[in-house]
């Protein structure tokens, strides 16, 4: 991982993804301040978590044909200065709930072009033998940021003041920009011919292309129960530290960070599961199965916490984290390796719709359980639940190595 950091045109790559998403930890987390001043209503709130997310999900599949169609600098240059006029915008509104939500999508229409190219791109700045270990530091960054993020931002409003964060996650899109533009490697057109390809062929052609692959097929499979369950946990976890545990302040921001730290754990073992196991589809099979016992060793949490105290909350919050981290880094390795380079664009935005889209219903789904059957146990049953379907319906389509193989040169698809 170190390796990868000597490289210079990759650390501007990291150094520019890191600046932008420790602007947008700061961003989220002091809109949703905001939106509380402004109307006090967990409603509107939850309305902001989803404005931020929702372009994505509608937008990703859409995206697809652009990235592969333009120069992924570009579409990255390009979103982080469209993100750096839209939050310099955001100031003069924020006595206004409705502007400022609508500016939230345009932003988050922003990040579905960015998060789009800059995915893609990881193969061109890395070579495909370095994918597990790029993804890997990703994922470590991403949830270090995720942690240090909004505490940031909360201190920077507690000293300062909301149009101070603003300005400052702008001027983390415009250092983002400037180094990204920096990166010769990114600036290769694609292939001539598909500028003339018409929009809705190339995103028909491109969908056909992603499902023909085996292993890209096997993915979706996965994806959809487990993104699902995950929209459910990301619901019910924070309303089972503060309602059912009833945690302290100081407690709650523990278990927050040992949640993170997890996180991280599984980011970094992944690459060496991948390299010892030599099966990224086995490993993500383990991979659900562990983070849907972590789920349902909620159970035995509740049952020990009399005795022990925040000692077993803890060692849940990692394994939970531990569990919903590592097994994004086989999909990741998985995706960015067999897609073929022509479809990288269509194939990273197919991927993001299905997972953000039905994470969003996994997230509607969590709040409505958590009413209905209680938030414990809608966590314990739908853990249970992830693990019946991985050892069933999963495990056995992993284990037929004609499903999951890779597209090679001459082949049409699965057999």
């Amino acid at each position: 991982m170190l390796e990868l950091l000597k490289d210079r045109t990759y650390r501007r790559y990291w150094l520019s993804v890191v600046i932008s998403f420790l602007g947008d930890a700061m961003t989220r987390v002091t809109l949703i301040f905001v939106a509380d001043r402004l109307t006090d209503s967990p409603a509107v709130i939850a309305m902001v978590v989803f404005s931020q997310l929702l372009p994505t999900g509608v937008l990703g599949a859409f995206v697809g044909p652009l990235a592969d169609r333009f120069p992924k600098r570009v579409l990255l240059v390009g979103s982080d200065v469209g993100r750096m006029v839209v939050v310099l915008a955001m100031i003069p509104f924020l006595d206004s709930i409705w502007t400022l939500m609508a500016l939230i999508v345009l932003e988050g229409v922003g990040s579905a072009f960015f998060e789009n190219a800059r995915i893609a791109a990881v193969p061109t700045i890395v070579g495909t033998h370095r994918i597990p270990v790029a993804v890997a530091l990703f994922q470590s960054t991403y949830q270090t940021v995720y942690l240090i993020g909004p505490a940031l931002g909360g201190l920077l409003i507690a000293v300062g003041s909301v149009p101070v964060v603003l300005m400052i996650d702008a001027a983390t899109f415009l250092v983002s920009a400037l180094l990204l533009g920096s990166l010769t490697v990114l600036r290769e057109r694609p292939d001539p011919g598909r500028e003339h390809e018409p929009y809705w062929r190339s995103l028909r052609t491109g969908v056909r292309g992603v499902l023909a692959v085996g292993s890209l097929r096997f993915l979706f499979v996965v994806l959809i129960p487990v993104t699902l369950v995950f929209g459910l946990f990301t619901t019910n976890f924070n309303a089972q530290l503060l309602t059912v545990f009833d945690l302290p302040a100081i407690e709650y921001g523990t278990t927050q960070a040992v949640f993170a730290g997890g996180s991280i754990l599984g980011a970094l073992l992944g690459p060496v599961l991948i390299r010892r196991s030599g099966s990224p589809g086995g490993l993500l099979v383990a991979a659900v199965v562990l983070f849907g016992l972590a789920m349902a060793a909620l159970g035995p949490t509740q049952w020990l916490r009399p005795d022990l105290g925040l000692s077993v909350v803890v060692l849940w919050c990692v394994l939970t984290g531990l569990g919903a981290s590592l097994y994004e880094v086989p999909v990741a390795n998985t995706l960015l390796r067999d897609l073929p380079e022509d479809l990288r664009g269509r194939g990273v935005g197919l991927l993001q719709a299905v997972t953000v889209n039905f994470t969003l219903i996994g997230v509607a789904a969590g709040g409505l359980l958590g009413s209905a059957a209680g938030v414990a146990d809608s966590i314990i049953v739908a853990g249970l639940a992830l693990v019946v379907i991985a050892v069933a319906l999963i495990a056995p389509f992993a284990r037929s190595g004609k499903n999951i193989r890779p597209l090679r040169q001459g082949q049409r698809g699965i057999e």
